[in-house]
């Protein structure tokens, strides 16, 4: 993110080390760098959201957000990735990542999750009535609730 209040701090130490840092006017670190030669640098999106990482050891990162906030994609120099499926309230509908785990989730339109699976065999389902109390609950760990 572009910025022209980015504002710059320097440690410098009694040994003849330092360090140096610059923050956005949202006070979101934008790079750092060592005497010994270390760095790292972030980019934001304009709500804040930490966009890239990259530092002088290679390593870096990468994440996707939608226009909600809501984090899409990541993925990084390790082999790691993860995505995400929101519905149109923010609610995640599925999540998968490289280590193949998965989840996927139904909610009812009040926002309040109906039932959730993932790939280690968990799961759980709701019945709510209209106003969004729980009637009935059971889940793969042998949970069971009736509300009278």
């Amino acid at each position: 993110m572009e910025n022209e209040n980015i504002k710059e701090t320097t440690n410098k130490f009694l040994d003849g080390t330092w360090n140096k840092s610059t923050f956005d006017d949202k006070g979101n670190q934008l790079s750092y760098e060592r005497s010994d030669g270390y760095w790292h640098k972030k980019v934001y999106d304009n709500n804040g959201n930490e966009l890239s990482f990259e530092d002088s050891n290679g390593t870096w990162y990468k994440r996707v957000y939608d226009n909600k906030g809501n984090k899409l994609n990541y993925e990084d120099s390790y082999g790691y990735w993860d995505k995400r499926v929101y519905d149109n309230k923010g609610n995640e509908l599925s999540f998968e990542n490289s280590n193949g785990y998965w989840s996927k989730s139904t909610y009812y339109s009040n926002g309040n999750q109906l039932s959730f699976e993932d790939s280690n065999g968990y799961w759980n389902k709701r019945v709510l009535d209209d106003n969004g109390k729980e009637l009935s609950y059971e889940s793969s760990d042998d949970i069971k609730r009736n509300q009278s």
